[in-house]
Order: structure tokens, then sequence, then C-alpha cells
């Protein structure tokens, strides 16, 4: 390996977990602790990869291009507005990029808890360059704090709101707050009407009841709910997500309103078909509450 650092150290795997490592030569070009997690840089085939507690969190490849598109392009589609735009989870600015493509929008809250994830995407040139310097755009408001305190203490509303988070773990459960019954509650009051969220449901084959916690979770704090997947062929991953409305949406209705790289009207009609073993047949799936763990009981049974 070209990097100084020795891979067999236990602490180097608190940074890049066995599991994630890619494969062949990579170099290691810096590892920092903050007071919420670990995080790596690496070069790999001339990528940045960015890792956060031994985890792929972002990158500059097409994948992530692709994974931006899915999460921001659906929700935009299916709001009645598209003015004022709230992301939680983008550090990186890859979804913020993505939403800067429609004229309409007059202002984009893009919120991380981490400051140096922050300091990544509007400062390394790398990412700068694949972000499109979305992060220093006028529109843009960035803003370092945690999710749920923000939104409890705004007044403020949105048209769409995209949720972009890692799963609960051992060294981050307060994430589960992120995911409550009681959270959903406050984001639907925070919905212009006709607005749309989309949530992040992580990859799907591994542990589906993740996915269906969080449909049912988003039912029970009275949204309308379309699930949906996208299939990263390169990667093997099926990728889950929910489109979460304050009235019902039909997918046969939706459709792309700015030209976009991956994104054809076929691949969106897929997108929504769900193949058997997806389906919830059976209302499969707990409801995360404030003072339960639901899901990262089924995060660490799946691990």
């Amino acid at each position: 390996m070209d990097q100084p650092f020795d891979l067999n150290a236990d602490f180097i795997r608190e940074y890049i977990s066995k599991a994630e490592e890619p494969e062949g030569d990579y170099r290691i070009l810096r590892t920092i602790k903050t007071p919420t997690q670990r995080i790596a840089l690496v070069d790999y085939n001339g990528e940045m990869l960015i890792y956060s507690n031994g985890e792929i969190m972002f990158g500059t490849s097409d994948d992530e291009s692709i994974y931006a598109e899915v999460m921001v392009h659906i929700p935009m589609a299916a709001a009645r507005k598209r003015k004022n735009v709230l992301i939680i989870g983008g550090g990186g600015g890859v979804t913020t990029r993505e939403a800067l493509r429609y004229s309409e929008v007059e202002k984009i809250t893009t919120l991380d808890i981490d400051e140096v994830m922050i300091d990544f995407g509007k400062d390394l040139e790398d990412l700068v360059q694949f972000n499109q310097g979305s992060l220093n755009h006028p529109k843009v408001q960035v803003v370092i704090e945690d999710g749920r305190k923000f939104v409890e203490k705004t007044g403020e509303k949105w048209d769409v709101i995209i949720i972009d988070l890692p799963e609960p773990t051992d060294k981050c459960p307060e994430l589960s707050r992120l995911f409550s019954r009681e959270f959903y509650s406050i984001l639907k009051d925070r919905l212009e009407p006709g607005g749309a969220i989309t949530v992040a449901c992580s990859a799907f084959p591994w542990m589906p009841e993740y996915f269906w916690s969080i449909q049912r979770t988003l039912k029970k704090a009275g949204f309308y709910v379309l699930p949906y997947h996208n299939f990263f062929p390169e990667e093997g991953e099926d990728w889950a997500f929910c489109l979460a409305t304050t009235s019902p949406v039909k997918a046969n209705d939706l459709r792309m309103l700015v030209p976009t790289q991956y994104l054809s009207p076929e691949r969106l009609t897929d997108m929504f078909y769900m193949p058997f073993h997806f389906v919830n047949f059976k209302n499969k799936g707990k409801v995360q509450t404030d003072s339960n763990t639901v899901l990262l009981d089924i995060v660490n049974e799946a691990n």
C-alpha cells in the first residue's frame, strides 16, 4: 500500500473497516478524529473517498452522482413547489449540487453536524470540483448543527426536505432521533403544502426490516409513503429510499423537471417497481420512537 499507515494496526480499522476497504492499491491521505466521528480521506484510482467510523460516507465517483440524483430529483418531482429546500446530512455538497439545478430554488439550507465534513465540501479541491462549488453558492446557507435541534428551534418551512443520514450504530445511537416518529411529525409540520420528503434507507438486501420500519414510522407520523430503490451494478448494492408526502402521489405521475445524467424515464419507472422480495406484504417493521432502539437493534443484528 502506498501510504505511511500500518493497516494491521487496530486504530486504522476505526477509520477504514475491513469490509469497506478498497480493492487494490490506495492511499490514506489523512485521518481526523472529531467529537462525532473518525474520518479518513482516501485516494483510490484517482477518486476521493471519505470514510466515517470505518464506513464510506461519500466520494467523487459516478455512483455518488447517481445516488445524489436519486435522493434529490424524486422529491423535487413530487413537490408542488421547489423554492425552499432543506438537506440534512449534506456535508459533501453533492446533493446540494443537484438541488441547485432548479432555477426556481431560492434557498437551500444544507446541514451537517460535523464542521470538518462541511469544510471538506467547501474547501477540499477534489470535492469542490465534484460538487461544483455548491456549498459556496449564494443560494446556499450552510449550518453546522444537529438536524433535530435545528428543526425543533426554527419556525421555517420547506418545500422539499432531503434526509441523507447513516444508520444508527452503537458508536452513534443518537442518530435514532432523526428517524423517529416524533421527528417525522415535526418535519410534517415544517413542510409547505404539497411538500415532499425523501429518506435514505440503506442497502436493502441485508436488512429489509430497516427499510420496512422507516416506511411504517413515516406512516405513523401521518405521511403517504412511496418506497423506491436503485440498483448500483458496479457495487452490487440495491439502495432503498422512501418518498413521503402529505397527500397521495402516484409514481406514474412523476417526471424529471431538469436534465439529469442518469435518471432516464425508463430508470425512473423501474425505481418504483418493487421486486417481490422488497414488498412488505405483511406490514413487517416496527415504529422507531424517541424512546426505543428499533433501528439500532436491526443494524446490530444484521452485523
